[in-house]
C-alpha cells in the first residue's frame, strides 16, 4: 500500500510549479524561461535605495539548449 513518505517541498507557487511529495526519483522541468536584468532591477520593498556606478547586462546564451524538456511529459 503506497504512503506519503518524507517532507513536502514546494518550489514555486506561480506559473509552472514543481512539488514533490515523499520519495522522489527525479524532478524535471516542464518549461524553461530566461530573464536578464541589470543590477538593482528585481528589488522590491517600501524604501529601496540602489546605487550603481555602471550596470551593463550582457544576455548572451551560447548554449542551444540549457534545460531540454523533450522527455518530460
Amino acid at each position: 500500500m503506497p504512503a506519503i513518505v518524507g517532507p513536502i517541498y514546494i518550489m514555486s507557487l506561480a506559473g509552472d510549479a514543481a512539488a514533490s511529495f515523499g520519495d522522489v526519483f527525479a524532478i524535471s522541468p516542464k518549461a524553461v524561461d530566461h530573464s536578464g536584468a541589470g543590477a538593482g532591477a528585481f528589488h522590491s520593498g517600501d524604501f529601496v535605495k540602489v546605487t550603481n556606478k555602471f550596470s551593463k547586462t550582457r544576455f548572451e546564451d551560447i548554449d542551444v539548449f540549457d534545460e531540454p524538456d523533450w522527455f518530460n511529459a
